[in-house]
């Protein structure tokens, strides 16, 4: 890489799924390039503590904070084995938002992120964090899709 070139910020959506793995995967094998930064990001699930009595609020954060350090050592082990250099971010809040957001902060070139393949019904109504992204990211996006058995 010449002196004047600068290093390429490559924003990762990553959670627990196989369709995280597999986008990883795929920009490995498609569309890194030597020097790239990866800067995963993973936004924990939000859940409704209100009802929770402060034994179950603190066993619930305990195996949330266990689960992201799963994933951040798992992504972390990702960047050793591809020779890449990056780091780890969650954030709390939508998804979608967090996700653009973080990216912003870091100054990200791109962001990579898998699609669960929601059909158009439960799109809809739940809306999707990869549809959030394409439709609010100031920097190209892309969405790594599965083939579904049936295509």
């Amino acid at each position: 890489m010449a002196a004047t070139e600068t290093k390429r910020v490559v924003a990762m959506a990553v959670d627990e799924s196989e369709h995280s793995d597999k986008a990883f995967e795929w920009y490995c094998e498609h569309v890194m390039k030597d020097g790239d930064y990866l800067v995963f990001i993973h936004v924990p699930e939000s859940y409704d503590f209100t009802m929770a009595s402060p034994s179950v609020l603190e066993q619930m954060m305990r195996e949330l904070e266990e689960r992201v350090n799963n994933i951040e050592k798992k992504y972390k082990e990702k960047l050793v084995a591809k020779r890449l250099s990056g780091k780890f971010r969650t954030g709390a809040g939508k998804p979608g938002e967090v996700i653009v957001d973080l990216s912003k902060q870091e100054k990200a070139d791109m962001i990579v992120t898998g699609t669960r393949g929601l059909g158009k019904l439960r799109r809809t109504i739940l809306g999707s964090v990869s549809d959030y992204i394409v439709h609010h990211s100031s920097v190209p996006v892309l969405v790594c899709r599965q083939k579904s058995s049936k295509e």
